[in-house]
């Protein structure tokens, strides 16, 4: 099986610059697939989509994918604030923006597309922690500070990106809490007690 070269950079040799929100779309859907596949991938994308037509387009990168893997590429959704029209991760109890504003709304439509958005996402998805807790909802330091990352036990940051990181303390407490629950066995039940009478 050959070695194949980052998905990106390999597509780049074949069509040129590519840009941002292609590359995006092809980080988030091919550099996880084998070699193999993103051999497949390759040849079918570049037989289809020949180099004097430019670079692909995300509709065209995503009917390859379909017709390779079988299986539909990512979907993005993402929640839009009826109040403001603010856009941001549908894993937010309400509008940040509304929140700033000293507004509690969680009025939303939902928005969807096959390219990542550009949406306010917070590293702490909750409003209210407790016991004195800062949430990102009220840190003086969340724009633009989200992380996939987060509290990942599996994620060590380079030295100087941690250094520089404003989320480095919660970041900590988060890794220290789900090692304790990486330690624990959660037993989920699915029944409710009945009330006898």
């Amino acid at each position: 099986m050959a070695d194949y070269f980052n998905a990106v950079e390999r597509l780049e040799k074949f069509y040129g610059d590519i840009p941002e929100m292609e590359k995006a779309w092809i980080e988030d859907n091919i550099e996880s697939l084998t070699d193999e596949q993103k051999g497949k991938f390759f040849k079918a994308l570049t037989t289809s989509h020949e180099f004097k037509n430019g670079y692909p387009e995300i509709s065209v990168m995503a009917t390859v994918f379909k017709n390779v893997m079988n299986k539909a590429p990512k979907t993005y959704a993402w929640s839009i604030c009826k109040e403001c029209g603010c856009e941001y991760d549908y894993r937010l109890p309400c509008c940040p923006a509304c929140y700033e504003k000293g507004l509690f709304c969680n009025v939303y439509a939902v928005k969807s597309s096959a390219s990542k958005p550009a949406i306010i996402q917070y590293n702490k998805t909750y409003l209210n922690g407790g016991n004195g807790e800062t949430t990102c909802f009220n840190c003086e330091h969340k724009e633009g500070s989200y992380c996939k990352n987060f509290g990942n036990l599996n994620w060590n940051c380079k030295r100087e990106e941690f250094e520089s990181c404003e989320c480095k303390m919660c970041c900590s407490l988060a890794k220290r809490e789900n090692q304790k629950l990486a330690g624990k066995e959660i037993k989920t039940s699915y029944a409710i007690p009945l009330k006898r009478g």
